[in-house]
């Protein structure tokens, strides 16, 4: 795991400078701590961080220069299955002088061309140089785990692992995008966004995507190498087989390539499901004893520790319990950090819990397993039951609208105040009555919302605020997979793995996540629904599959927490509240949201008429992103 950056001249402005690409690393020195490297020839110059975590001999070190020095590479990520792409490509006369995954990567290119990517299970970014061609090839993994941001004008292409590389070396691309700030006010944090970010020029990487830059004519070719496919999929993972065991196979083979590390392995554990199997897996299937992080709060809304306990003592982990309630009083340095680490807002406290846990981890192990996807993938969410009804309803047979009045009257028993989950359109030609008993709640739930009675966005700034986001949406064959892959490919999954790649790296820790293995995707998006929602069970094939990795409290759980944070109590009797309140109302100088919004917002909140803590983060983490892009301008100034 590492940082890469690297930039491509066009005119005699930016000349390839070892020194201008060092400013580029230096600022991604917390990706890669262990050693630093810079490649130049008369146009290119690439830069390395890296954090050694396979193959540590120095040989290693990056940009990798190929044993002939046809191409030259920088890299961040991990391709698992190396040590089988290296074994086929000796047996066709390929060679090496490392023992990591990085060469082969190019011996892969050398043999395969572009089509290598199509044999890699990882994690990457990564820029190749064919020096002889005088062409780059950029790469991202399928579902953009690994980040990688470009910059392309008149007189560069740039690119790099994190923002703050490029502004420290072109400062002129601090520039915001104000859509993008609109869209995140507005509470759409977790949609994609067509490529664009909180900055104005810098354009995000597409997953699933490389890219050919020809260094002669400054062109340059994107091309998709994977895709969702659903038929394609089902064939190859679902038919003519048993989906429980096919999923179990996977599961394991997943987590195992994930263990392959030169140095100790941990994983985050939440309490919740997806966690729990991957620590039950790795220490039963493969022997592991592993440490285990989690965040442990006081607040029953909060409070998963019984859960956690018992995944620790059936297992014999080595248990670490981090605390953030213990450093609340310094919540808004940590977030400050936490924002600078993101390059942008974010999305919400619960990140400030993932953040802390991360810190726990630092100094323990630098690799740790997450169960980031699960949810997406396997239908982990209450209001993925509306997507299922509707699929059973849409069958029109008496025995599926049967089996869909059984399941939503569960719904409504085990959750009575999620019936919005459930669309009314559905619930009203399932039971053809709008006064029926699952209605019950409908209206009182509805007064819980936020009424915005007043404007949000200052005149001036709505002027110059242009929302022109593409809609990407993938079908599938039936509603809860269109809404799952869709999730996946571009909605949640892409906002929630930026989140776990800026908090694990804030710290130098390497965070890798099993369920993203792009074959357990690909088994994902091709399985039927009654395999991810049965009765009252989500991830049904998860709880089924994994029974002998899961205490038993942990497989019959319904509820479910993550890293949630008491950010509501914090607002109003944390010890921070002051230094809380002072930065959301200072953001009201900045002629974005209204102050009398701001002030609204905040007192009802205080007075507990409801809760608005969200919006509240917000307004908070937008000030503190514009407080750190200021002090940018400072510097170029």
């Amino acid at each position: 795991m590492c940082g890469i950056a690297g930039y491509f001249s066009k005119s005699n402005k930016y000349k390839a400078d070892r020194k201008l690409v060092k400013k580029m690393t230096d600022k991604l020195i917390h990706r890669g701590p262990d050693a630093e490297g810079q490649w130049t020839d008369e146009y290119a110059a690439l830069g390395h961080r890296r954090l050694s975590i396979i193959d540590p001999d120095t040989k290693s070190n990056q940009p990798m220069v190929s044993h002939d020095g046809k191409y030259v590479i920088t890299f961040n990520g991990e391709i698992y299955n190396y040590i089988e792409i290296k074994r086929r490509l000796m047996e066709r006369g390929a060679v090496f002088k490392t023992d990591g995954d990085t060469e082969v990567i190019i011996e892969a290119y050398r043999m395969y061309g572009t089509s290598c990517m199509n044999h890699f299970n990882g994690m990457w970014s990564f820029a190749l140089y064919d020096i002889e061609k005088q062409k780059v090839i950029l790469s991202r993994d399928r579902f953009g785990i690994k980040p990688l941001y470009t910059v392309d004008n008149n007189d560069v292409f740039i690119f790099a692992s994190e923002i703050k590389a490029i502004i420290a070396a072109f400062p002129e691309e601090n520039i915001p995008n104000e859509t993008c700030i609109y869209r995140y006010l507005s509470g759409i944090v977790n949609e994609d966004m067509d490529e664009k970010c909180f900055y104005k020029n810098v354009k995000i990487f597409p997953p699933a995507h490389y890219m050919i830059y020809d260094i002669r004519k400054h062109t340059k070719q994107y091309k998709k190498y994977w895709k969702a496919d659903e038929r394609l999929f089902h064939d190859k993972w679902i038919k003519g087989k048993n989906p429980v065991r096919t999923f179990k196979k996977l599961f394991e083979s997943a987590v195992g390539l994930r263990l392959r590390a030169d140095v100790e392995v941990g994983a985050c554990l939440s309490g919740g499901l997806d966690s729990s199997a991957i620590v039950g897996c790795a220490s039963k299937k493969y022997g592991r004893k592993m440490h285990t992080f989690s965040s442990i709060y006081t607040d029953k809304e909060c409070n998963e520790e019984p859960y956690i306990r018992k995944v620790n003592e059936k297992w014999n982990t080595t248990p670490h319990y981090i605390k953030p309630d213990d450093y609340e009083r310094n919540f808004t340095k940590y977030i400050e950090d936490l924002t600078y680490h993101h390059d942008q807002p974010t999305g919400g406290a619960s990140l400030y819990s993932q953040y802390m846990v991360m810190k726990g981890v630092q100094g323990n192990v630098k690799v740790v397993l997450d169960g980031q996807g699960a949810d997406e993938l396997f239908a982990g969410y209450i209001p993925y039951y509306s997507s299922y009804i509707s699929d059973l309803m849409d069958r029109n047979t008496f025995l599926s609208k049967c089996k869909a009045i059984k399941i939503l009257t569960i719904v409504k028993k085990e959750w009575p105040d999620i019936i919005d989950a459930v669309s009314t359109d559905t619930i009203v030609r399932l039971v053809g009555l709008k006064n029926s008993f699952l209605f019950q709640n409908k209206d009182k739930i509805k007064n819980l919302k936020v009424k915005r009675s007043t404007q949000l966005f200052t005149d001036s700034f709505m002027e110059r605020v242009n929302a022109d986001y593409r809609n990407k949406e993938i079908q599938c064959s039936s509603k809860l997979n269109t809404r799952l892959c869709n999730d996946v490919l571009n909605r949640s999954i892409p906002s929630l793995l930026h989140n776990e790649d800026g908090n694990s790296m804030a710290f130098s820790i390497e965070s890798r996540v099993p369920f993203l293995d792009y074959r357990i995707v690909e088994f994902a998006i091709a399985l039927d629904g009654k395999y991810k929602i049965r009765n009252q069970w989500t991830k049904w094939i998860i709880r089924r599959a994994c029974r002998e990795y899961l205490p038993r409290e942990i497989a019959m759980r319904k509820n479910k927490m993550g890293f949630p944070a008491p950010f509501a109590r914090w607002l109003r009797e944390g010890s921070s509240r002051e230094e809380i309140a002072e930065v959301i109302y200072r953001f009201g100088d900045r002629n974005i949201v209204l102050k009398e919004t701001i002030d609204q917002f905040y007192k009802a909140h205080i007075n507990m008429e409801a809760d608005y803590s969200d919006i509240l983060f917000r307004f908070y983490s937008m000030e503190l992103w514009l407080r750190a892009s200021d002090d940018c301008e400072k510097d170029r100034i």
